[in-house]
């Protein structure tokens, strides 16, 4: 499946990714449990934000 996004729609979903990447660090140092599950929302992440900078 492709997306076709505008150039000032890849900035913002850049904007969107990173930011909810740094709630979601904070969120996995502060979590006692599950956090196999955190990070592998992280890595999802990460992944998207690489697909978005190409």
């Amino acid at each position: 499946m492709a997306i076709e996004l505008s150039a000032n729609e890849i900035v913002l979903l850049k904007k969107v990714l990173d930011s909810y990447l740094s709630e979601l660090r904070l969120e996995i140092v502060e979590t006692k449990h599950d956090k196999a599950s955190l990070h592998e929302e992280e890595e999802v992440v990460k992944g998207l934000m690489q697909k978005v900078s190409k």
